[in-house]
């Protein structure tokens, strides 16, 4: 049996997205979520998943495109890779707005961040992940807290730009400071494509011990919500609710676990 995380991420984007996390935690079909404190009903959102704060590993979706932002405008995730790889980003802003989101997320919480990762993987470009790791070592590592490891086989497209984007020069700075991540990842496919249920049978089948399976479920009504992966999200919500999703797990020997009851 092999012992996995599946992160759901994007929680408090919006109600459907958040309830449809909720409902899949009540399931135990979830092992952690990752939070976007950027939007006004954050509050009450959090009200919502406190609740669960010993269930499952709830972390901070870092977030630098969507919502307000606490000290920086948000940029367009285009614009921000390409600046980040010129580093014609501030260290200190991002650094400033990290520490605004980190507060946001412990004032509602009540505690730190059980990990963090990045909203559309922002958390590994140049300069941004320099802030990061810098903002661990003043605030974040006397805590039990891990980072989200992109790095994974080059499988597409858009894998490759992720790749890119600067998964394995994170991946070698998480180890060379000895900071807790993930073993593998994997949850990256084409949100056009139908059938969800044998993407992730494909995940289930390739992940290894300790790895993280990212998904991005939401309500069916999440469709009438500005979210360009509304329908997607309907489908991964209907499949993780499902028995089928039972049987995978047992089919593949995976067993969703919080970090900590592995690591």
């Amino acid at each position: 049996m092999k012992h996995i995380i599946l992160c759901a991420d994007d929680y408090g984007q919006n109600a459907d997205i958040s309830q449809a996390i909720i409902a899949l935690i009540q399931q135990s079909r979830l092992s952690a979520t990752s939070c976007l404190t950027t939007f006004s009903h954050w509050k009450m959102h959090a009200k919502w998943l406190e609740p669960f704060k010993n269930q499952i590993d709830i972390g901070l979706h870092f977030n630098l495109t969507e919502g307000k932002l606490c000290r920086i405008p948000a940029s367009s995730l285009g614009k921000l890779l390409l600046f980040s790889q010129l580093r014609f980003i501030s260290q200190q802003k991002i650094e400033e707005e990290l520490h605004a989101q980190l507060d946001q997320f412990e004032s509602e919480m009540k505690m730190p961040p059980r990990f963090i990762d990045g909203h559309q993987h922002v958390h590994q470009f140049p300069v941004i992940r320099d802030a990061l790791l810098s903002v661990y070592e003043k605030r974040l590592w006397q805590h039990p807290v891990y980072f989200r490891c992109t790095d994974s086989a080059i499988t597409d497209f858009k894998n490759l730009i992720i790749q890119f984007s600067g998964a394995r020069a994170f991946k070698k700075k998480l180890i060379a400071k000895k900071i807790p991540h993930n073993a593998s990842f994997l949850g990256i496919y084409n949100f056009a494509s139908p059938q969800f249920e044998k993407t992730f049978q494909k995940f289930l089948s390739e992940i290894s011990e300790g790895g993280l399976i990212m998904c991005h479920p939401g309500l069916k009504n999440n469709e009438m919500n500005s979210d360009k992966i509304a329908q997607s999200r309907g489908g991964e919500f209907h499949y993780l609710s499902s028995q089928q999703f039972v049987e995978d797990c047992k089919k593949f020997e995976a067993e969703l676990t919080r970090f900590k009851d592995y690591s």
